[in-house]
């Protein structure tokens, strides 16, 4: 190729021509070719490039910098490739003000001859878009798989250039069954033409604070492109850097996600903690969801098929089903240390006041178990605006004109919302946080009108802010996506240790830059398609949870079971992956199968060492 230089490392050779905005990285098994542009798109048009000029190499540190300057119909920008000695980065600097709706990799869409298709006859009616790969150039393909580390609800880690792949803090069910369960997972992509001998990360490098975004995309095809989704919702006055795309190789996916978190925390972008893990974190974790849910049908094995979806299994949060539990715990000598109160043990979700109706004294019922030696956590939904007065909730304020769409799959989960719908907590508004501070103060605190339990159980992250439409209150700092998951979990934190430094804060998001923040990690519900077995699934989950950091305790969840025979199997693996976590005390919510004597005798024999 004329023209052409080439910069070597021992793990790859990067080539590029001045002449053109591309680079070529060469490995042992493929050659990947990277056009090397960033596409900033907004609510009002997409980003399209007008030109791109060569600005040399330049030794940057330790590293080799290839940079061009760049003109596009909304920004100017230069774009950085830096070649380090076992890594390589790129990103964007950007000049200029409007919103961000997506940010796009090794992709471009030309001025030159572009056309929208706004004006098709599907448009005129739905009032949507064509989206911007419709018209875009990527990157080509030389590659034959694709990895995603985020769990999801198909277990499909692995899948075929042409397709899409999604990793975010939000859920979409949609997408493989729903990635629901790890909100967000590693934010990084691996590719391989022989997944037997090599694979390449694309993974990102955010700067603490600048994790406004919700998904992490690959958008597949005859080409491929990489893609940030901010809803427009991130103002930019002046410029910004884009996310750094880290691009590092292994032998095997895993080993190359692993040295793509090495690259984080050697950079300082995600801290390597040590926390103190008191012994009790570590005993065998019961939890009434399995039992609420089996008694209430939720899977329907014993109503007709007529029956309706209801809100049943929230009903029975009762004391006295709790009571109830516990029996039959003790009555099978089960030897657990730690209860998980479900939902919903409150009246309000956005309030966490205790329902007495159901809960007539919830200070009893713990101080009983502290008694005996045990702990109590209580479950906790961050999001939840019941409750919570409009001024101080993001709501759903859609335009009325052309605009993004919000895909199905996104809004399936907690219910498509209607206009001005209060969608979530405004976690930024110093009345909500003291809100919260007073929440925890009162549910952990020991003296008089303190509940005195022992932590939290989180869910539901997923329904962090994160759609077209949002609308913040007055006074808002505007958080959304990750930055928002990692404000509220920070604050819910540092309260929780601060009324009670041994509690503990059990979390769902496996992602190194949330580490801090979680004292345990859920492998998250289970909604496999397996019938007999979720042992390859939940080792997988375990296995990316302790990539993101290896000092995490692991809460091996277990809910739900798809039969007997898997519970039984993942009985006995739960304390090879983490502490072993019980969601029933005497049926399968999923098949109405009972547990046996001999079932209670193979858990006591599971948790004898623990």
């Amino acid at each position: 190729m004329r023209g052409e230089i080439e910069v070597v490392r021992e793990c790859l050779r990067v080539r590029y021509d001045p002449g053109r905005p591309w680079v070529w990285l060469d490995l042992t098994t493929f050659s990947q070719a990277l056009l090397a542009e960033v596409s900033i798109d907004s609510l009002e048009g997409f980003d399209r490039s007008l030109s791109v000029a060569w600005d040399g190499v330049r030794q940057q540190g330790e590293c080799d910098r290839l940079s061009w300057t760049a003109k596009s119909t909304l920004w100017s920008k230069r774009y950085h490739l830096d070649v380090h000695a076992g890594h390589v980065e790129f990103h964007a600097e950007v000049a200029g003000e409007g919103d961000v709706d997506t940010v796009r990799f090794f992709d471009a869409i030309y001025d030159a001859g572009f056309r929208q298709h706004s004006a098709m006859t599907k448009h005129f009616n739905d009032k949507g878009e064509t989206g911007p790969r419709a018209y875009s150039t990527g990157s080509p393909v030389a590659f034959r798989r694709v990895f995603c580390p985020e769990p999801n609800s198909y277990a499909r880690q692995v899948f075929r250039p042409y397709e899409y792949g999604q990793i975010s803090v939000n859920a979409d069910l949609d997408y493989c069954g729903g990635n629901f369960v790890a909100n967000p997972g590693l934010l990084c992509f691996a590719v391989s033409a022989e997944p037997d001998r090599e694979w390449l990360v694309f993974g990102l490098a955010v700067e603490p604070g600048e994790y406004l975004f919700s998904e992490y995309e690959y958008l597949g095809g005859e080409d491929f492109a990489l893609n940030l989704n901010s809803w427009g919702a991130r103002r930019v006055e002046g410029g910004f850097r884009t996310p750094r795309i880290v691009i590092v190789p292994g032998r095997t996916a895993q080993q190359a996600v692993a040295r793509y978190v090495e690259v984080l925390r050697d950079a300082g972008l995600v801290s390597a903690v040590r926390r103190e893990q008191p012994s009790w974190w570590s005993r065998p974790i019961v939890c009434g969801w399995g039992h609420q849910c089996y008694q209430a049908d939720l899977f329907r094995i014993r109503s007709s098929p007529e029956r309706p979806p209801d809100n049943a299994a929230y009903t029975l949060s009762i004391q006295a089903n709790y009571q109830d539990l516990l029996g039959r715990l003790d009555a099978n000598d089960l030897p657990w240390g730690t209860m998980v109160i479900d939902a919903r043990w409150f009246l309000a979700g956005g309030l966490k006041n205790v329902d007495e109706g159901r809960w007539p004294d919830l200070r009893g019922f713990v101080d009983a178990q502290h008694r005996r030696g045990r702990r109590v956590l209580l479950w906790w939904g961050p999001w939840d605006p019941e409750g919570v007065p409009a001024d101080q909730c993001i709501r759903y304020l859609p335009d009325d004109g052309p605009r993004r769409q919000n895909r199905p799959g996104r809004l399936s989960k907690f219910g498509v919302p209607a206009p001005r719908k209060k969608l979530a907590v405004d976690i930024s508004l110093p009345a909500v946080r003291g809100r919260i501070r007073d929440q925890v103060r009162t549910l952990l605190g020991h003296g008089p009108g303190g509940i005195d339990a022992d932590g939290f159980k989180i869910d539901h992250l997923s329904a962090v802010p994160g759609i077209y439409g949002m609308a913040f209150p007055e006074g808002s700092a505007g958080l959304f996506g990750i930055e928002a998951a990692r404000d509220c979990l920070a604050l819910l934190y540092e309260t929780v240790k601060d009324v009670k430094p041994d509690a503990l804060l059990i979390g769902q998001s496996p992602n190194p830059y949330l580490a801090d923040v979680q004292d345990m990690l859920r492998l998250g519900d289970i909604y496999t398609h397996r019938p007999d077995s979720v042992v390859p699934e939940m080792t997988f989950r375990a296995e990316m949870a302790r990539i993101a950091d290896p000092d995490w305790l692991v809460d091996t969840d277990g809910w739900p079971i798809p039969s007997l025979a898997a519970f039984r199997e993942y009985v006995d693996v739960q304390p090879t992956l983490g502490v072993p976590s019980l969601y029933y005390a005497t049926h399968l919510d999923t098949t109405g199968e009972p547990l046996t004597p001999g079932d209670y005798a193979r858990i006591r024999k599971a948790w004898s060492a623990l």
